[in-house]
């Protein structure tokens, strides 16, 4: 079964960020993101872990 999609909606409004610490790979992709939708980079952020809590799966690690 495939996992629900993470839909983004384009805002014009811009609100105040926040830092948040992440590869600088990951941010070129919010920045990228950003640009394409006019929403924060905060907010894009606080989607996805919005959406990441929600459908998390937590398991033992194979290493054990």
């Amino acid at each position: 079964m495939a996992k629900p999609r993470l839909v983004i909606y384009k805002e014009k409004e811009a609100k105040s960020t926040r830092p948040v610490y992440i590869d600088t790979d990951l941010h070129a992709q919010l920045l990228a993101m950003k640009a394409e939708t006019g929403l924060t980079v905060n907010k894009i952020v606080q989607r996805f872990v919005t959406y990441g809590l929600k459908n998390v799966e937590i398991e033992e690690s194979e290493e054990e």
